[in-house]
């Protein structure tokens, strides 16, 4: 008497059971997931992050110009800084910045020396000091380091949100 249907019975039960346990997860991790909504924190660090990281690279293209720039980096993709394209993106005003950034949120930037001289500010409101970001309600500040004329300095990223 032969016996292997058995053999693709028992395969067929643990192939279900798996699926099962797979979906039932899924499901449950979906909702239980941690949503921005509640808190925009997890929202802003993510924003951060990603933004430095575009501007320590060459951006896109990698030779960008005026006329052809898709995403804004600043250096040439060796944490070197580009003065040119530093030149440029300090050519733009707040929002065109904010549109190479590709976010909607608030933003102040700047690079900063060793001895702590903070250089190419550049934040909502020049004339007004830039205090909009000290008073918001969410703030998240990303700092990577970077070679400019010789020297390490800080490039220092907040984005924050008001309410």
């Amino acid at each position: 008497m032969y016996r292997c249907g058995q053999v693709w019975y028992t395969d067929f039960i643990i192939g279900v059971m798996i699926f099962s346990f797979m979906i039932g997860a899924y499901f449950y991790y979906v909702g239980h997931g941690n949503y921005y909504e509640d808190d925009p924190v997890p929202m802003l660090v993510s924003e951060a992050k990603r933004v430095t990281s575009y501007l320590l690279t060459e951006g896109y293209p990698a030779n960008w110009t005026l006329l052809n720039v898709s995403t804004v980096g600043l250096t040439n993709g060796r944490h070197r800084m580009d003065n040119q394209k530093l030149g440029w993106f300090n050519s733009w005003d707040y929002e065109e910045r904010r549109g190479y950034f590709h976010t909607t949120k608030d933003y102040y930037f700047y690079l900063e020396h060793k001895n702590g001289t903070v250089f190419n500010k550049l934040c909502k409101d020049p004339l007004d000091g830039c205090v909009d970001w000290n008073s918001s309600y969410y703030l998240v500040q990303n700092t990577r380091l970077l070679i400019y004329d010789g020297s390490i300095v800080r490039m220092v990223y907040y984005v924050y949100q008001q309410n």
